[in-house]
């Protein structure tokens, strides 16, 4: 265990000012061909984006949507974002701890003849961009490199929506509403070529450069869980609270399905993702058990804990197994280990009432 800290001059930039950063951890694939819709709709869970809606400043409502990639057993594979293809099909943007076995997945279950699939990992780059006064920086940085956009439709962009334009040289300049952050957030997905100098030019603005360690505090101050980190190959969607943002009801069939409806009609999982509020205590790691007092057998694991700025005091993520629920309190480590408080988590961040 290591002790707490405080987080830098970017933590609260990104909550009053403006901070940027990059998510260099993303890989994307492109998916083309014949019947690339329908090929993907048997493997993902949620929906695809569908046709942009023009408006009149030149740029494009679009959606992107957040899905899983699940084995036969409901299992995930990856998580990803679908995004609308520059002239058709789709793109895929996945982080990297998923990428290769979501590759791997698609070459062994998209027909070549009707989805063709191919890496776009270096000619795509998304930037993070967060705070009350990013927009007024990214109205000036994408006048710069030509693109006009209104800041009442920046601002106004839920999760998921896009606004795409674009660029006098080719390729599309996106902005999306992000959800995953203790803060007003919006995703750039752009040319690996454009990235570098639109990330140099919003920090010649003022935005302060965001580090890795910030971005996961933020991330987890939200309740948001990361494939590699609170989610892998042992973890079905509806344990870690992915179904209103990931699974589509209403869809056909897809791969993993059965099982997630089965749970869906039953009611419950055996484990659930749960917040934790630790208090000011060293910061355990990666993999701590947790358990009730007096029983000896673990009822579940911390995936990832941070010192909390906005909460005050050490919080986690965790996997607890059923009958654990908000409201009880469980023993890190041991059992009599430092108590922790189980809050439930939402997609809107910690239910702490």
């Amino acid at each position: 265990m290591t002790r707490p800290f405080s987080p830098g001059s970017d933590y609260d930039a990104a909550l009053s000012g403006a901070a940027v950063g990059s998510q260099g951890d993303r890989r994307f694939l492109e998916v083309t061909g014949r019947a690339p819709r329908e090929m993907l709709n048997g493997l993902i869970t949620n929906s695809l984006p569908g046709p942009a809606t023009e408006g009149d400043d030149g740029a494009r409502l679009e959606t992107v949507y957040y899905s899983a990639l699940l084995n036969a057993k409901g299992r995930m594979i990856s998580d990803l974002r679908a995004w609308q293809g520059e002239e058709e099909g789709f793109l895929l943007d996945f982080p990297e701890a998923g990428f290769e076995d979501a590759r791997a997945h698609f070459k062994k279950f998209l027909p070549p003849r009707l989805a063709k699939v191919e890496d776009r990992s270096e000619e795509y780059r998304c930037l993070i961009l967060l705070g009350p006064e990013a927009p007024g920086l990214l109205l000036k940085t994408a006048a710069d490199v030509g693109v006009a956009l209104a800041r009442e439709r920046i601002t106004g962009l839920k999760e998921g929506e896009v606004l795409s334009q674009k660029l006098p040289d080719g390729g599309l300049f996106r902005v999306a509403g992000e959800g995953d952050y203790y803060t007003k957030a919006w995703t750039l997905l752009l040319p690996s070529s454009l990235a570098g100098e639109i990330e140099d030019r919003l920090g010649g603005l003022g935005a302060e450069a965001l580090s890795d360690v910030c971005r996961e505090i933020l991330r987890v101050e939200k309740g948001r869980p990361a494939f590699g980190k609170d989610m892998d190959d042992s973890i079905i969607p509806v344990e870690a609270g992915l179904e209103d943002r990931a699974i589509d009801n209403e869809k056909g069939c897809y791969a993993g399905q059965e099982v997630v409806i089965r749970i869906r009609d039953r009611g419950h999982v055996n484990k659930k993702l749960r917040g934790l509020l630790m208090g000011d205590v060293p910061i355990p790691s990666c993999g701590e058990e947790l358990f009730q007092e007096d029983l000896e057998k673990s009822v579940g694991w911390i995936t990832t804990a941070v010192p909390s700025p906005a909460l005050g005091q050490v919080v986690a993520l965790a996997y607890l197994r059923r009958g654990v629920d908000p409201g009880h309190r469980v023993r890190v480590g041991k059992t009599d280990g430092p108590q922790a408080e189980v809050r439930a988590l939402s997609d809107e961040g910690w239910v702490l009432e």
